[in-house]
C-alpha cells in the first residue's frame, strides 16, 4: 500500500497567515510598551457635524 499524501498548504498561505499573526502580536506589545502612539488614532466615534 502506498503511503497517503498529506494535504499540505502552500507556503504562501503559511507565510501570510504567520505574518497577519506576528503584526497582531506586535500590535498588542506597542500598545502595551507605547500606549501614546495609539491615543491619537480615530477610533470610528461618532461627531457632531458643525454647522455653517
Amino acid at each position: 500500500m502506498e503511503p497517503k499524501k498529506k494535504n499540505k498548504p502552500n507556503s504562501l498561505v503559511i507565510i501570510l497567515f504567520s505574518l497577519i499573526v506576528l503584526m497582531i502580536i506586535i500590535y498588542f506589545i506597542l500598545a502595551t510598551f507605547f500606549p501614546t502612539i495609539f491615543s491619537h488614532m480615530n477610533t470610528g466615534e461618532i461627531q457632531p457635524v458643525p454647522n455653517k
